[in-house]
């Protein structure tokens, strides 16, 4: 008889996880024998092929399969828990639902890159070691054996949770900018944003003429002496002037764009084709 045991730590529900292979590996013929067992917080289930007849290519098939599945399990849940401790450990400030989602952000991302290749180099050494040994520790594996895969782990965690620290920060910064607009009386009906370069705008009232209100040149020129980059400076300008209608020339995609559209919403519209647009590319 053949027995492979197969093993988990507690944060990891191994039996409910193979529910579905063992009932394949039962239509198919292999009669096998299942016992759970728990060492501590671990859990072990042992597989054991019953019968003696064709005992040899049973084994042979099943420990293919046995490789198939725990490779499968090491690239899927037993990563994501494993991404999910350490966030807990290193990162308790986020919550379990925000964990959750950012492993799982990690593995697929990581499945998308390089599945194929990284799915055979992690079977070859399932299979490695399985040849030598009847018994495998799924985290354990995972961390000491693949130490190159569970780096690389480690490594899109923090890249992965710096992007999501980073976007949280600016969803509240544009809330706190939301909030601003709404409670401020608009100055003006509408403002024309003319983009010359990357670093250069004009604004203009519904007239098309240059804005130069006082309280305007009076709060850009506070900000210019802070050295504000002139993104700050376009923005800090629209929220005082709140706006109940902001016209984007020439304006390409970019993150003063986009902050701009997340602020002000539905009060932003795009020319791309006016007079103003055209004396805007004369001059670029």
């Amino acid at each position: 008889m053949c027995t492979i045991q197969i093993g988990s730590g507690s944060l990891f529900d191994l039996r409910s996880n193979l529910k579905e292979e063992i009932a394949r590996w039962e239509e198919d013929g292999i009669d096998l024998n299942i016992e759970e067992k728990r060492l501590g917080k671990y859990n072990f289930l042992h597989f054991t092929i019953n019968g003696q007849e064709a005992a040899k290519p049973n084994e042979e098939v099943f420990r293919q399969q046995i490789t198939w599945l725990v490779t499968d399990l090491l690239l899927d849940q037993v990563s994501k828990k494993l991404l999910q401790r350490m966030i807990r450990i290193d990162h308790p400030y986020l919550s379990k639902k925000e964990a959750e989602a950012l492993s799982k952000q990690v593995v697929c991302t990581l499945t998308k890159s390089g599945e194929k290749e990284r799915f055979f180099r992690i079977q070859k050494e399932v299979e490695s070691f399985l040849d030598e040994n009847d018994s495998i520790f799924l985290e354990g594996f995972l961390r000491f054996r693949l130490k190159d895969y569970f780096f690389e782990l480690k490594e899109n965690l923090e890249e992965t949770i710096e992007e999501f620290l980073a976007d949280k920060e600016y969803q509240e910064f544009i809330k706190l900018l939301q909030y601003f607009v709404e409670i401020q009386e608009p100055k003006v009906i509408e403002v024309h944003v003319i983009f010359y370069s990357k670093d250069n705008f004009r604004l203009l009232d519904e007239e098309e003429k240059p804005l130069d209100q006082e309280y305007l040149l009076k709060a850009l020129g506070d900000l210019r002496e802070e050295g504000l980059k002139y993104e700050d400076l376009l923005l800090s300008a629209l929220i005082t002037l709140s706006p109940q209608r902001i016209i984007l020339h020439h304006s390409k995609s970019s993150n003063i764009v986009n902050t701009i559209l997340n602020v002000f919403k539905e009060r932003v519209a795009f020319c791309r084709d006016c007079e103003l647009c055209r004396n805007t590319e004369e001059k670029e």
